[in-house]
């Protein structure tokens, strides 16, 4: 197995925190149960005060009954992947039947913009992102949501673009800048991280969307991830919005595993309340 491990200290308490991972080739001949104990052993050893894992792996009672085995708790809060929920799509169909497995609605917007003479441009020079960060701060205002950090979007581009993961497109009209998204390109699969646009009336958002679509599958990539959902349709989730936009697209649903926690020291619990709360306040 393999992982990326990151140590955090702050007033609450400490914390060992592996994204996406551990990532492991096989769960056979108990790897799955030793990777999970070397990083308990591991955390233990930064004298932190609790281990977070997240591991991309798609969720059964097997998995589950496995982290609980091991004495990991599932956590209060939902961290990269949006509550363990995402949306895939399978770039091997032609793009005919993607067209076709779209919400009408989404169809007819994609199809209406093709007329409109918008452009498509891809970068991965990190100059690029001012336009970026310049619509992130109008969907922020109009939205009324908190992005990430610019410093931390930037420092992000600037270290995986150089590498071929990360690319900034954007769509023009009439001159202007409209809407813009980072993807990140890695093995098979092109997922969708970052989006930011300005109110138009004209549906660039969508076109943009079907082009990057579009460009994956030309590039060769089998699979492209919408990157996180809401996990159910309640119009009150504080995600329905963008995910009823992602799953006008079409594909299918995969639920991960989700957060788990494995405490190390009874500070954790303050960690967990203080967790429990956020979540019942903001609904996820």
């Amino acid at each position: 197995g393999i992982c990326q491990a990151l140590v955090g200290r702050r007033k609450l308490g400490s914390f060992v925190y592996v994204p996406r991972g551990p990532i492991l080739k096989s769960f056979e001949n108990g790897r799955a149960q030793e990777t999970l104990k070397y990083l308990r052993n591991f955390a233990a050893g930064e004298k932190v005060d609790y281990l977070r894992v997240e591991p991309h792996w798609e969720a059964n009672l097997d998995i589950e009954e496995l982290f609980r085995e091991e004495g990991y708790r599932r956590a209060q809060v939902v961290t990269s992947q949006a509550g363990g929920v995402s949306l895939l799509l399978d770039l091997s169909l032609s793009e005919e039947d993607l067209l076709a497995q779209m919400r009408k609605t989404t169809r007819y917007l994609v199809r209406s913009a093709e007329g409109l003479g918008m452009e498509i441009h891809r970068s991965a020079d990190p100059r690029k992102m001012e336009e970026f960060h310049r619509l992130m701060g109008v969907a922020k205002r109009r939205q009324n949501f908190v992005p990430q950090a610019r410093r931390y979007l930037q420092a992000q581009f600037e270290t995986l673009a150089p590498r071929g993961i990360a690319e900034l497109v954007w769509a023009n009209y009439q001159g202007d800048v409209l809407s813009a998204a980072i993807t990140f390109s890695y093995g098979d699969t092109v997922t969708y991280v970052h989006d930011a646009s300005v109110r138009s009336n004209v549906p660039i958002s969508y076109f943009l969307l079907w082009e990057i679509i579009k460009e994956a599958k030309k590039d060769g990539y089998r699979y492209f991830d919408f990157w996180g959902i809401a996990p159910n349709d309640d119009p009150r989730h504080p995600w329905y919005g963008y995910s009823l936009f992602k799953k006008g697209f079409g594909g299918y649903q995969v639920d991960y595993t989700g957060v788990w926690d494995y405490p190390l020291t009874s500070k954790y619990w303050a960690v967990f309340g203080a967790e429990k709360i956020r979540r019942l306040v903001r609904r996820y």
